[in-house]
């Protein structure tokens, strides 16, 4: 006799809850739970006997860590396997300690999974099924929610082996965005004296965009010179800009190892000297939008990142992921 296996995914992410459903439902013996954010993962955990438990860490309203922090809730041994993009070693240090059985970087491997399943006691009837799920096909928000994700999971990886602190992991917010809002929002940074703005075009195989980066807090300076920028000339932002340029290319860089397009970047410069996004023949033009912020949990500092691009270099994207999932 067999016995099942309850499966819970709590992740964020819908592509990551029908991947890893793909993967294992020729399993006879599993059965799938899923929730959206470490809260509902705890009232399953509550209500149901899970047995394996795959947890991601950064979610809304609660995140992975707090919902192993939170454990036990009742008295049932569930097996947690933490599936992440947050790569940083401090990350998989505290998922450890915090009771993690395993952990799993994002994209996973699935072969690695496969493996890990059996030995959990999942039995395959028949071999994982291939294709492309058809949930992606029309999704490129939830593609590009998932891609930025492990992006910034990567970048805060090198930005915190530089720095010797724990980043704290972002949610990207990923959306499209109206040129005249775009101009708003342009026009609010400008007005905010008190922040540091800096632009860095990016290009790579029909793909084109720009980066702005805000810089907050009374250590930013302090920051720069722990990665290793120095100032030479106190009346330029050349530890800003230096910072700026670490914030975008540590992204590009992730993204390009996930879609297999390398990017070239310009030289940052502060966003009074220069800025060319909006152009007054495309007010009705939209862009697509990846925002997120990263915050140092020593030093007083916060990077906030906007990514533009226009609906074409979308697309290219679109194409490039669906390409390697055939």
């Amino acid at each position: 006799m067999i016995n099942n296996i309850n499966i819970l995914i709590c992740d964020d992410s819908v592509l990551v809850h029908k991947s890893i459903t793909r993967l294992l439902q020729s399993c006879s013996n599993a059965t799938f739970f899923y929730a959206e954010n470490g809260k509902e993962g705890l009232d399953c955990l509550k209500n149901t006997d899970i047995d394996i438990m795959f947890l991601d860490l950064t979610m809304p309203v609660m995140d992975g860590f707090d919902v192993m922090q939170s454990l036990p809730v009742r008295d049932y041994n569930t097996t947690i396997i933490v599936l992440s993009a947050d790569v940083q070693l401090t990350a998989v240090e505290r998922s450890l300690a915090l009771g993690a059985d395993y952990f799993l970087s994002k994209p996973f491997n699935h072969d690695e999974l496969t493996e890990l399943s059996q030995g959990l006691g999942l039995v395959f009837d028949n071999i994982q099924p291939t294709g492309v799920d058809p949930h992606l096909e029309n999704n490129s928000i939830e593609i590009m929610r998932e891609l930025a994700n492990i992006a910034l999971g990567r970048g805060a990886a090198i930005i915190s082996d530089h720095l010797g602190d724990f980043i704290k992991m972002p949610l990207p917010s990923v959306s499209f965005m109206k040129s005249n809002d775009l101009s708003m929002a342009i026009a609010d940074i400008r007005n905010d004296h008190e922040l540091i703005a800096i632009t860095q075009r990016f290009v790579g195989a029909g793909i084109h965009g720009e980066a702005l980066v805000e810089l907050h807090g009374k250590d930013i300076h302090l920051f720069g010179e722990t990665l290793g920028f120095s100032q030479t000339d106190e009346y330029k932002n050349e530890v800003v800009i230096d910072i700026a340029n670490l914030m975008v290319s540590s992204f590009l860089v992730a993204l390009s190892e996930q879609i297999l397009i390398p990017f070239s970047v310009r030289q940052p410069i502060v966003l009074e000297e220069y800025m060319n996004l909006h152009h007054t023949h495309c007010d009705t033009q939209n862009f697509f939008t990846i925002e997120y912020t990263y915050k140092a949990e020593i030093l007083d500092v916060e990077c906030e990142v906007l990514f533009i691009m226009d609906n074409h270099s979308l697309s290219i994207i679109n194409n490039k992921v669906m390409e390697s999932l055939h």
